[in-house]
C-alpha cells in the first residue's frame, strides 16, 4: 500500500504538466476589492458646480503715495473641483489715507515754486492720483485641497489656488482741471481706468460645507503715473511719462456656497 502511494505521488507533477494549457487559463483571475476604487471615499466635493459669492477688504501694499482700503465682493462660478471663473470689485474708502513716503515727501517741498523743477507742496499734492476703484476677472486653478487639524479638536477644509487673468483699476485725483495740464512746471494728474494683466494665489479654508474664509495676493500690472509730473523731461505731462508698475493687494473675503449642500463622492 505504502509502495502504491508513492508511484501516486511521484506520478502527480507530470499529471499536472499535462493539463490543457487552455483549461489552465480559463480559471478565475483574482481580482482585488480595491480595484477601480476611487482614491479617497466619501469625500466631499466643495467646489465643483458650486457657486461663491460674498464680501471682501482688501488693501493695497507698497503704494506711492495714498494707501486703499477697498470695500468690495467676490463671484466665483466653480466649474469642477479645481477650475472656476472668478470676478472681484472693490471701491476705496480711504482716499485720502496718505502714506508715510508722501508724509514725508510734503515735510521737505517748499511752500513756492522755485525757479528749479521742485515742485511746491500744493503742486506736488494736485498731481498725485489714487485708486478709487478695481475691479477683475480670472480664471482659477485649485490643484491642492485637503483637511488640517488645530490642536487634534478643530478640523477645517482647505484649498490653495493660483488665478490670472484681465484687471482693472480706475484713478481719481483731487483736483483734474486741464488748466494745470500740459503747462511747463505744472501737475497733471492721471484719471481713469487702466487695464492690465491680474495674477496671484490664494487660500480657502471651510468653515463647514456653505461658509470659507479666504486670503488672496494680487497683483494688477496696469502703466500709470502716480505724481502727475513730467517724469521726461519734455516739459509736458502725456502719456510717455507713465510707465508700467505693480499694483500690490491683500484682500479678506468671506463668501458663501451655493447650494449649501456639498455633495459626497461615493
Amino acid at each position: 500500500m505504502t509502495k502504491r502511494f508513492a508511484i501516486l505521488l511521484s506520478a502527480l507533477p507530470a499529471t499536472v504538466a499535462a493539463l490543457p494549457r487552455q483549461a489552465l487559463a480559463e480559471l478565475p483571475e483574482r481580482v482585488s476589492p480595491l480595484a477601480d476604487a476611487p482614491a479617497v471615499r466619501r469625500r466631499a466635493e466643495l467646489r465643483e458646480k458650486r457657486f461663491e459669492i460674498g464680501p471682501s477688504v482688501t488693501t493695497t501694499v507698497g503704494q506711492d503715495f495714498y494707501h486703499a482700503v477697498m470695500i468690495g465682493g467676490r463671484l466665483s462660478i466653480h466649474l469642477t473641483d479645481w477650475i472656476a471663473i472668478s470676478g472681484m470689485g472693490a471701491v476705496n474708502v480711504t482716499p485720502t489715507f496718505a502714506t508715510s513716503f508722501n508724509n514725508s515727501l510734503q515735510e521737505r517741498l517748499p511752500a513756492m515754486r522755485g525757479t528749479d523743477r521742485t515742485p511746491s507742496k500744493a503742486e506736488a499734492v494736485l498731481g498725485m492720483n489714487h485708486i478709487a476703484q478695481t475691479f477683475a476677472g480670472q480664471l482659477d486653478l485649485s490643484p491642492i485641497s485637503g483637511k488640517y487639524s488645530l490642536f487634534g479638536k478643530v478640523f477645517a477644509n482647505y484649498d490653495f489656488y493660483a488665478f490670472g487673468g484681465l484687471g482693472v483699476i480706475n484713478y481719481a485725483a483731487d483736483s483734474a482741471d486741464d488748466k494745470h495740464c500740459h503747462t511747463e512746471g505744472n501737475s497733471c494728474p492721471v484719471t481713469g481706468i487702466k487695464l492690465g494683466p491680474t495674477f496671484g494665489v490664494g487660500i480657502h479654508t471651510f468653515l463647514g460645507d456653505a461658509v470659507s474664509l479666504g486670503l488672496e495676493f494680487r497683483d494688477i500690472l496696469v502703466r500709470n503715473n502716480a505724481s502727475g509730473r513730467d517724469a521726461t523731461g519734455d516739459r509736458v505731462v502725456d502719456n510717455d511719462d507713465q510707465t508700467l508698475g505693480n499694483t500690490f493687494m491683500v484682500g479678506l473675503s468671506l463668501t458663501l456656497f451655493l447650494p449649501t449642500d456639498a455633495h459626497i463622492s461615493d
